[in-house]
């Protein structure tokens, strides 16, 4: 079983940034689901269909959860999802997402691991 990933960012940027996944990678190896966050959204309605999101994309190992500035709502609501197997990351950037594609038989710890060290990794001055 396969960990789910469920994206949760402003607009459309994890959809973005997934279709680009995809495509340099060749293939999506993962069950993904995309959560985006307008600025006329209300937070305790996200976060209900957050929620939703985690429990169908759980299959028994876990869902990461990847989003995109730390301290916006959209962050911030998946800081608050209520389940028992899950792990957030955010700083969501195309090296991230890369990076975990590469691992898709890693377990829920050892993935935010690589997300972490992916998005870390995809920053530099050049």
């Amino acid at each position: 079983m396969k960990v789910g990933i469920l994206l949760v960012t402003h607009s459309d940027i994890g959809r973005q940034l997934l279709l680009t996944a995809t495509s340099v990678f060749g293939k999506n190896p993962f069950q993904v689901e995309l959560l985006s966050v307008d600025n006329f959204d209300q937070p305790n309605d996200v976060k209900e269909l957050a929620e939703k999101y985690v429990k169908f994309l759980d299959n028994g190992s876990g869902v990461l959860v990847l989003t995109d500035i730390i301290g916006t709502t959209p962050s911030n609501i998946a800081s608050c999802i209520n389940h028992e197997r899950i792990k957030v990351v955010a700083g969501l950037n195309l090296s991230m997402i890369l990076n975990v594609f590469n691992y898709p038989d890693d377990s829920l710890d050892q993935l935010s691991i690589k997300a972490l060290e992916g998005g870390i990794q995809g920053v530099s001055k050049v």
